[in-house]
């Protein structure tokens, strides 16, 4: 009876072993495929910005040691922007009384969508890491300027007052005083359709973007068919 336990916890335990497995493979091969994969392995055709010699591809975002301290960023490693300000968009129609600027953060304060920033806002070079790699310490960057996001759609710039608002609370209060939201349900956002997600009970960039897939293009979380993602949060 001993031995029949002792089994079945084995097998068990190799059950969620390969579950891990196939989860880690999952991500890998989504993000694979995509232009964020800026490794010598990029596949994306047409794809112009990526590193003629690094060949890891989670480096460019993340490391396992030595990471940026931050309890709401999963494990960084791409140095943070030092932009002092980005503004904050501002709009009568806009409810939410808390939206904050994600400039003049330091690490610990960092929100989701400085994340994004690190690379997006144009000001930080994509191959700088807070850990570099030590299979290849120099990641050279092809179709960049200096290193750093050339002047395009991916180049948000320093100025995020005409883009719609991040790092605020959506919450029932919100959406009850609004009118026109779809109420999130709880703090986590499981209410909200279509995988759109919130941070802390914030929108953030990747509330609407995936990082890791870009099946939608534009690592968006669905489709703009129909404006399907506008009417994940937005009830008009």
């Amino acid at each position: 009876m001993k031995n029949l336990i002792r089994n079945k916890g084995r097998a068990a335990g190799v059950v969620l072993l390969l579950a891990g497995m196939v989860a880690a493979g999952g991500a890998l091969a989504g993000i694979s495929a995509t232009k964020h994969n800026l490794s010598t392995s990029h596949s994306v055709a047409g794809q112009t910005i990526y590193s003629s010699d690094q060949t890891e591809i989670c480096i460019f975002c993340h490391t396992p040691h030595d990471a940026i301290k931050n309890n709401n960023i999963p494990l960084w490693n791409h140095t943070l922007s030092t932009t002092a300000s980005y503004g904050v968009y501002t709009s009568p129609t806009l409810n939410a009384t808390d939206a904050a600027d994600v400039g003049g953060v330091t690490a610990a304060t960092a929100a989701v969508s400085n994340l994004c920033l690190s690379c997006h806002d144009g000001t930080v070079a994509i191959n700088s890491f807070n850990n570099p790699s030590n299979i290849n310490p120099t990641t050279t960057m092809v179709g960049t300027t200096g290193g750093m996001l050339p002047t395009g759609n991916s180049n948000l710039g320093t100025d995020l007052t005409n883009d719609h608002p991040v790092n605020f609370t959506y919450n029932t209060a919100l959406a009850t005083s609004d009118g026109f939201l779809v109420n999130p349900v709880d703090a986590t956002g499981s209410g909200l359709p279509n995988g759109v997600k919130l941070f802390s009970s914030k929108v953030q960039c990747a509330s609407c973007h995936d990082p890791h897939t870009s099946t939608q293009g534009a690592f968006l979380r669905t489709a703009m068919t129909g404006s399907q993602l506008c009417f994940s949060c937005h009830s008009k």
